[in-house]
């Protein structure tokens, strides 16, 4: 017998008495119409005399009388806000059940089943009274398969093909009622127990025909002390069996209840009484995997994708089986989701996640379920191992794509918002997960450039508010909004944003290209706020991003003046103090530190990051038309520079670099005058060497050498961070140091944020006196 739905309790403790009341009533009356009105009737349905029907009719006027007076001293004892309150109550509230995240599940009509195993028996039975029963029930499951085979030809001719034994169940009936009585003798509780949550297994598949064969076997079930049934590895590979060979939804619900109990394994607040209990890491192991592997292929099976005219796919929820899946579905994510923020191992974070992200088109139906899982896998994309993060990342992806524009609003914001909170501070050992997230992000924001560009004017328009204010107030407060960790970070991720998108695959620009012209300024505005030599590292990491920009977007973006300042600027005209500092880790640091300040190591380095940038700069546009006129203010300031510079080696290569601006100007000069267009034939100019390959040009082949060396050198930069890692990491195995290291790293991160020199703050606005000698 099936177990109740909601509906039917809420109405029988609701409104059952009164309908019973109503209908006794009508009974009554339509007896004493008809008593009265035996012309209209016959004698025989009045069923007795007038004196009878008065008598009757007397009854019922007490009956009224009694329930009127009880009525009015009850009305008399309870307040008009408690008899509301208590009525609105009763009316609206439903029992609690134990198992919310499982509502619903046993209430499931197995079609491809067609039992109800699992269903307590409420009282004992006679045999008489079972075969009775067990005959109606025979003939209740013949007509709805007749209907279902009028209704749904395509599921009878699955069920004729994979579930014979639904369909042949003649005489099984009478088979179970004498195996009861057996069991009933040995004993009754056992037996109880075991038809309640006893699960399918290929002996109890198997039970049905050798029953119709005479044989009769029962499955033997592992019970705890308190008689709930425990998992074993031949309970969860029968059932898996199952999945994989028939798509059983006996199967699939019992591994759902085995599977939330192992879910719900070590959570210490959770006091409710499940279906299985797990007593074997390796149970546990092998469950989690039958789970996670077969339960959406079977889904998938008896739900399948569905497309629209248009080739697009339907929601899943629109099929006419989702309601009858739809609580076991909704068992599975919630499971799988408390399962994942319950999981410490990385390894095993990665396969919950990826076998998950085969779910997420069941996840359109519940909208807190995804919203939930959304902000775990951010959670996920933000803490793990690289493995986890991209997977997690991944994941995000395919929601975005599945779940429709809703979940892609979230999205967005997620990403970025969780990147700018890991981006607080940088190290070695931080800098590679916050240039993966980066690239994460970039991804995402390809999806949609009308959504894109809406967040991205957002965010971009909040950076230029924080530098607004820095450069009106100009305190120490309102400087440290705009230099630090956080918003250089935002202005990288937003420079490979729009080098990303700015531009479609046909060349024509996207909503994105928009935010080229904001972002500009608000980073040449943070490179400007305070122009000192103390914060060269952050104007070259800026430099880095917009010359990103004018590669991958083609747009012409003034970069050499700034670049001049530096060679302009007192620390590369005073001698420089030597030392035994090592070489500035550049990309590691917004600012240089005061031991560095005015050393010779200090000037190298900022001559060589100056060096790299303007090859690469002007390297860009060894092509265009206007490269003569464009390199002269260069040449000037440079052959300037080697004039008066005492650095050897750096006016060297500034003299190479000088040497090769000439050749190219004069290989584009010897171009224009071969073309045959006038200066204002715009189509003319667009065009002019646009199949010159840039690597060809004298300038282009100078730069492929100058950057594989500098790409050598940080391939060897980036090996010595790693091996000093490591042995950090070898040094730290305790906690406790692992926790001094960290402290060390946050109380060094929070001098860089509050060491802003006096002096840079009093330059600011004013002439810089320094870098101006």
């Amino acid at each position: 017998m099936a177990k109740a739905k909601k509906a039917t309790i809420k109405f029988q403790k609701n409104h059952l008495k009164t309908a019973i009341e109503q209908r006794r009533k009508k009974q009554k009356a339509t007896q004493i119409y008809k008593k009265r009105n035996p012309k209209k009737f016959g004698r025989g349905a009045t069923g007795g005399d007038d004196n009878d029907a008065e008598e009757e009719n007397e009854e019922m006027q007490e009956d009224d009388a009694e329930k009127n007076d009880s009525g009015d001293e009850k009305s008399k004892d309870v307040g008009v806000d408690e008899f509301f309150n208590n009525d609105l109550d009763s009316d609206d509230e439903e029992p609690e059940s134990d198992n919310e995240d499982f509502a619903g599940i046993d209430t499931i009509v197995e079609e491809d089943d067609g039992s109800d195993m699992e269903a307590p028996k409420p009282k004992k039975q006679t045999a008489a009274e079972k075969q009775k029963q067990a005959a109606k029930e025979e003939a209740a499951k013949k007509i709805q398969l007749d209907a279902l085979k009028e209704k749904d030809p395509e599921f009878y001719k699955y069920l004729q093909e994979n579930d014979q034994e639904l369909l042949a169940f003649d005489g099984e009936m009478e088979d179970l009622v004498s195996e009861e009585e057996e069991d009933e003798d040995e004993d009754d509780e056992e037996e109880d127990e075991d038809d309640e949550d006893m699960e399918g297994s290929d002996e109890e598949m198997e039970d049905v025909s050798s029953k119709k064969k005479g044989k009769k076997t029962q499955v033997e079930v592992e019970e705890t002390m308190d008689g709930i049934p425990l998992v074993t590895k031949d309970m969860v590979a029968t059932w898996q069996t199952a999945l994989i060979e028939k798509k059983s939804l006996r199967a699939l619900r019992r591994l759902l209840l085995a599977f939330r109990a192992g879910a719900h394994l070590h959570d210490a607040e959770d006091d409710r009484t499940y279906a299985y209990k797990i007593n074997s890491p390796v149970v546990f192991n092998k469950l989690v995997v039958a789970c996670l592997k077969h339960i959406i292929p079977t889904l998938d099976h008896h739900l399948p994708v569905q497309t629209t005219s248009g080739g697009k796919p339907k929601p899943v929820n629109s099929g006419s089986k989702y309601t009858t899946l739809q609580p076991l579905i909704k068992s599975f994510l919630q499971n799988t989701l408390f399962l994942l923020k319950e999981l410490t191992d990385q390894e095993m974070i990665y396969f919950v996640v990826r076998e998950s992200e085969k779910a997420i088109r069941y996840l359109v139906g519940f909208p807190k379920i995804a919203k939930d899982l959304l902000k775990h896998l951010l959670f996920l994309w933000s803490t793990g191992t690289d493995r986890v993060r991209i997977i997690s990342f991944l994941t995000i992806r395919t929601m975005c794509l599945q779940l429709g524009s809703n979940y892609l609003d979230l999205a967005l914001k997620g990403v970025y918002l969780t990147f700018v909170r890991s981006a607080k501070t940088t190290t070695m050992h931080t800098l590679p997960h916050l240039h993966l997230m980066q690239n994460c992000v970039a991804q995402l924001y390809g999806l949609d450039m009308e959504r894109s560009y809406q967040h991205g004017f957002v965010y971009v328009r909040q950076l230029a508010i924080h530098l607004r204010n820095a450069v009106l107030v100009k305190t120490k407060e309102s400087f440290k909004a705009v230099y630090n960790w956080q918003y250089l970070h935002c202005l990288g991720l937003w420079a490979q944003v729009v080098s990303t998108h700015a531009l479609n695959n046909a060349g024509q620009p996207t909503a994105l290209h928009s935010l080229i012209y904001p972002l500009v300024q608000v980073s040449l505005g943070a490179l400007r706020l305070i122009p000192t030599s103390t914060y060269y590292p952050l104007r070259f990491q800026i430099i880095r991003n917009l010359i990103q920009v004018v590669e991958n977007t083609g747009t012409f973006i003034p970069l050499a003046p700034f670049l001049f300042e530096v060679l302009e600027g007192g620390e590369m005209k005073r001698p420089g103090r030597k030392g035994t500092l090592k070489p500035l880790e550049w990309d590691l640091g917004f600012k240089c530190s005061k031991d560095y300040k005015g050393s010779r190591v200090y000037q190298d380095g900022t001559g060589e990051q100056v060096y790299e940038l303007m090859i690469e700069y002007f390297a860009l546009f060894s092509t265009s038309i206007s490269f003569p006129e464009l390199v002269i203010p260069a040449i000037v300031q440079l052959k300037r520079f080697i004039k008066k510079s005492s650095l050897v080696k750096l006016t060297k290569q500034f003299a190479g670099l000088v040497d090769k601006l000439e050749q190219n100007a004069r290989f584009v000069e010897n171009e224009r005058n071969k073309a045959d267009f006038s200066p204002s034939d715009a189509a003319g100019v667009s065009t002019f060497l646009r199949h010159q390959d840039k690597d060809k040009t004298p300038l282009g082949a100078y730069w492929k050498g100058v950057k594989r060396s500098v790409m050598a050198k940080r391939k060897m930069i980036e090996e010595a961070r790693q091996d000093r890692a490591a042995r950090e990491l070898k040094d730290d195995k305790n906690a406790s140091s692992a926790g001094s290291r960290k402290s060390n790293a946050e109380s060094e991160d929070e001098d860089d944020d509050s060491s802003m020199d006096e002096d840079d703050l009093e330059e600011v606005g004013g002439s810089d006196d320094e870098d101006s000698e």
